[in-house]
């Protein structure tokens, strides 16, 4: 099967154009993507099972598509789950795992590709991803993580809005999670309020305001795509990350790695959610403390006790899309599915 490398002439492209949504052009943050955003979400719909990094078992894949179907949702799976591989990285090699990536993003009747889990592999697709596809069928894709890398490919080379939210395997039972997303993808809404699903407040350091185009993710995959052709553009965006049980040097060394680099220069603001704590370590807010050390001099808007990532019920983010932060509240200003 014909592999697609990436657009590397898009760098260029995105410090000439502005951003537009559905076929109207805007204005976002002072530097301009070409974003499109994916249609709503109906029952009925197609969706696509897809396992682009670790291994799902097959009891946790047999749940996932009962859920579905129960939603009412017509269902797909992709042909690489299952597939054995050398070191157990992933569901089949990283041509496999694109090609079966590349088959429901080409199947313009798909209208989700659902990630089954996170873990490790993700990152091997981006040069194999069939970009055009993505940009011409405007799935909605969904998930977190090592998703990162795909969030952030897509974005930069098709220019689609992706959203950061519950996984089938990794979140299997969390309804608050699974209700807040398919209440964003089904119901269009020009704009609407990002919240904790537990009531809880969003914390603040230098409080202000800020708006500018959502990207990140995952802390460890935002550190391993820089300096790739897939590194996300950061001038003007609002910035947010996230963590599992990493140990906390290395979260700060993440930071440090950002601000020598001069991206921490160039951000609107950062967002930091989820960071749980490596379990060898004593203090449950040490790894948030060393970040919050780390981001000592910068002086952009900070929000954190952001409850999305790897924490049970997280909220979900629309990747690419458009926020406003003013002091602790945090709102989407466009419509993140068309219909």
């Amino acid at each position: 099967m014909k592999k697609f490398p990436a657009r590397l002439f898009l760098c260029a492209v995105l410090l000439f154009s502005v951003v537009t949504y559905s076929g109207e052009w805007q204005e976002a943050g002072g530097i301009g993507l070409h974003i499109t955003i994916p249609d709503a979400l109906a029952p009925g719909s197609k969706v696509g099972i897809i396992a682009p990094a670790n291994r799902a078992t097959a009891d946790r894949l047999e749940l996932a598509v009962e859920f579905l179907t129960e939603l009412g949702f017509e269902v797909i799976v992709s042909d690489n789950i299952g597939m054995e591989t050398p070191f157990g990285i992933g569901d089949g090699s990283e041509f496999t795992r694109a090609d079966a990536f590349n088959a429901l993003a080409r199947d313009p009747e798909i209208k989700m590709l659902f990630c089954l889990r996170g873990g490790y592999g993700s990152m091997h697709l981006l040069e194999y991803l069939d970009y055009d596809a993505l940009r011409e069928n405007r799935p909605i894709v969904v998930g977190y993580s090592d998703i990162t890398a795909l969030h952030t490919a897509i974005l930069q080379n098709a220019g689609l809005l992706t959203f950061h939210g519950p996984m089938l395997s990794s979140n299997y039972g969390q309804d608050a999670a699974f209700d807040d997303l398919f209440d964003m993808l089904m119901n269009p809404r020009e704009s609407f309020p990002l919240k904790n699903l537990d009531g809880s407040a969003f914390s603040v350091i230098n409080e202000g305001e800020a708006e500018g185009i959502l990207v990140g993710g995952n802390m460890t995959l935002i550190s391993s795509l820089m300096g790739t052709p897939f590194e996300p553009d950061l001038k003007d965006k609002i910035l947010f990350i996230e963590e599992l049980d990493e140990a906390p040097y290395k979260l700060h060394r993440y930071v440090w790695q950002l601000k020598l680099s001069g991206y921490l220069d160039e951000v609107a603001a950062i967002v930091i959610g989820d960071i749980l704590p490596d379990r060898e370590y004593d203090d449950p807010d040490l790894s948030l403390k060393v970040i919050l050390e780390a981001l000592k001099d910068v002086t952009v808007p900070i929000l954190y006790n952001v409850k999305a990532g790897h924490e049970t019920n997280p909220f979900t983010l629309p990747i690419g899309a458009i926020v406003r932060i003013e002091g602790n509240e945090m709102t989407v200003i466009q419509k993140v599915v068309e219909g």
